[in-house]
């Protein structure tokens, strides 16, 4: 089999935060690349490299990039002498990356190796058992046209289809598909790179204390492989759209999507952050399918009129009369705009679409899950605390999350709705620590009504938060220490609170 090498986009985009770390982040990509497959790595340092995530506001300088190969048995050979020499002593640990949207690091580590997954992205279908088995690096983007060409759709993935899948695993994913938990439950089993350089399989009765770590375990207990996932049939959905009060948002998407007879099969909602009605309105967007349509092969359509959703977008940042009109166009307009659009082509969208493009600002996530008989409680907290902190809420999506009985750092332990924050700030040290003042603010928040906030975002939780957010995270950490006692696989995550 012929050596697979970079691509001169690959190499490039580890290079893309500074002009001098494109030459930097070049070599060092390309000679690891060729040291690894010729099984063995210099004990001398290369040039280092320097990497950044989705928040554009996280260089961090490793010690260099090592890219999977496409099949993930050679990507075994190939990480394996890395991961001896980490064993050793010899060399810093090794973090895991796919496309890098986390925003704190997650998928970085300063002065480590970084792994990049996203060439192992082979896809096989088995439509009888109606499961795929997905190469970690493979992208919703590569993997929805395979299953849409048979009739079948991803049972749980993000909203957006920018993502690797063996992020969205490690992260735990969650989406629009009402009624479902996060992906964790869609995944029938893994293959898996141990810190030893083993590879194991684990599954909900194979290896399960494994694979309850490494779903939602952001890289920190070894590499995915690949994994066999669910899947679901495609079909032609309508949309439908309800205003109602924010305060009444768990009454009225109960009545409207959860209540027996429903058939939906995607939600979301969105609150307001018009100035005049600031998370006080709500829209409901269900999605039913067309009688005829399950199952079949349709068409797969990309963004459609990305570029007015994208000024749209874009004009309310900064703009109160932007966020005005942005609003009134989403609870007005939207209704008699959309059409019918098959459930893969809801998802075929990037999230590059909407993203900042600026030198001076970002778009920074956050998401806190919230138990339904507490959600109005939580949204009238947020109100004050965001208001009060000044900072730039652009948006907010509200998706439903049913409990997670599968992950060891669940989030959704009981029904859940997830409320996805976007916020944009200045890319200063100060606006930052700002930001940070404002996400333990609603942290606290959230967790005095008994919810939770998400990790793949900036670190900013104190470390008594996230523990308070995640009972099982000392648990979690004691079986790495077991699992993985060196540590071999770090990044920024772990390094900041365990």
């Amino acid at each position: 089999m012929a050596r697979w090498r970079p691509t001169r986009r690959q190499v490039l985009t580890h290079g893309a935060t500074a002009a001098g770390a494109l030459t930097l982040g070049s070599a060092a990509t390309l000679a690891v690349s060729d040291w690894a497959a010729e099984g063995a790595i210099p004990a001398g340092p290369p040039p280092g490299a320097l990497l950044d995530d989705a928040s554009r506001i996280n260089p961090t300088a490793v010690r260099g990039v090592l890219y999977a190969s496409p099949a993930p048995d050679e990507t075994a050979r190939v990480v394996g002498p890395l991961l001896r020499r980490i064993a050793a002593g010899d060399d810093p640990a090794l973090a895991v990356a796919g496309v890098r949207h986390s925003m704190g690091g997650q998928s970085m580590l300063a002065g480590g190796w970084v792994l990049d997954t996203r060439p192992m992205n082979q896809i096989s279908l088995d439509s009888t058992a109606r499961v795929v088995r997905v190469g970690a690096g493979a992208t919703w983007r590569d993997l929805i046209p395979v299953l849409n060409a048979d009739g079948f759709s991803p049972k749980v993935m993000q909203s957006n289809h920018d993502f690797s899948v063996g992020g969205s695993l490690s992260v735990n994913c969650h989406g629009w598909h009402t009624g479902h938990p996060p992906i964790a439950s869609t995944v029938r089993g893994l293959r898996l790179l141990t810190a030893a350089g083993e590879v194991v399989s684990c599954g909900p009765a194979e290896n399960a204390e494994l694979f309850g770590l490494v779903l939602g375990g952001y890289g920190m207990f070894g590499v995915i492989l690949e994994a066999d996932l669910e899947m679901w049939p495609n079909a032609r959905y309508v949309p439908h759209f309800d205003s109602v009060p924010a305060l009444d948002y768990v009454e009225e998407f109960t009545r409207l999507v959860s209540a027996p007879g429903s058939t939906a099969e995607m939600a979301y909602g969105r609150l307001s952050v018009d100035p005049r009605s600031f998370l006080e309105e709500a829209v409901i967007v269900r999605f039913t399918p067309e009688a005829g349509t399950v199952g079949t092969v349709l068409p797969l359509a990309g963004p459609d009129a990305s570029s007015l959703q994208r000024a749209v977008f874009r004009n309310s940042a900064g703009s109160s009369l932007g966020k005005m009109l942005r609003w009134t166009l989403e609870r007005e307009a939207a209704p008699w705009l959309a059409g019918p659009l098959s459930r893969n082509s809801i998802q075929n969208q990037p999230a590059a679409v909407f993203a900042d493009h600026s030198e001076q600002t970002s778009d920074i996530l956050h998401e806190y899950f919230v138990p339904h008989a507490t959600l109005a409680k939580f949204i009238t907290a947020a109100r004050e605390i965001i208001q009060r902190s000044g900072q730039e809420l652009l948006n907010v999506t509200v998706r439903d999350v049913r409990r997670d009985t599968r992950s060891m750092l669940a989030y959704a332990r009981e029904d859940v709705f997830g409320l996805v924050m976007n916020f944009r700030q200045e890319r200063t040290a100060q606006a930052d620590a700002r930001m940070r003042d404002l996400t333990r603010e609603l942290i606290d928040a959230v967790l005095d009504v008994n919810g939770t906030f998400y990790l793949p975002y900036r670190l900013h939780a104190t470390r008594e938060q996230v523990r308070r957010a995640y009972p099982g995270w000392d648990a979690a950490m004691a079986a790495k220490s077991r699992i993985d006692p060196l540590p071999v696989f770090r990044n920024a995550l772990f390094d900041t609170y365990a």
